[in-house]
């Protein structure tokens, strides 16, 4: 039976909770970590994963939470500056191979691109999803 990848999630707020639940229901071993223990009502009785409460922006509680087992973290606080802080931590810090942080300043993608981290970026995503179904072309891709 192949290893079951370890993955972590910080921030429990809808992106992050749902994205753990879909991690779970396909047989990830994932940890949630938010601030505040009532974030994780809103993964219900079919989260099958670990749930920790506590603050993902220290090095000190990643380590404690597992970072040394886990192969993907993602970081899906509502704050920008929190999930940029988290992705340089467990990035560069605790060597997670596999960081991902979901930010929504370009600015911000542009920092993490630099550094090799990929972003989530939703509204990026939104607007190659949109392209992609109404199949219209960008200017650049005319030219």
């Amino acid at each position: 039976m192949p290893r079951r990848t370890q993955i972590m999630v910080v921030g429990c707020g809808m992106f992050g909770a749902s994205l753990a639940l879909a991690l779970s229901a396909s047989g990830h071993d994932v940890i949630v970590m938010d601030m505040q223990e009532d974030a994780f009502d809103q993964l219900g009785d079919d989260f099958d994963g670990e749930t920790i409460t506590g603050d993902g922006r220290s090095a000190l509680m990643l380590q404690e939470c597992g970072a040394d087992r886990i192969s993907h973290l993602v970081a899906a606080t509502g704050d920008d500056a929190s999930n940029l802080l988290i992705a340089e931590l467990a990035s560069e810090i605790l060597g997670i191979h596999h960081v991902l942080p979901l930010i929504d300043d370009d600015s911000l993608v542009e920092i993490l691109e630099d550094m090799g981290i990929t972003p989530i970026c939703p509204h990026r995503i939104c607007e190659e999803e949109f392209f992609h179904l109404t199949s219209l072309r960008r200017m650049e891709d005319v030219l």
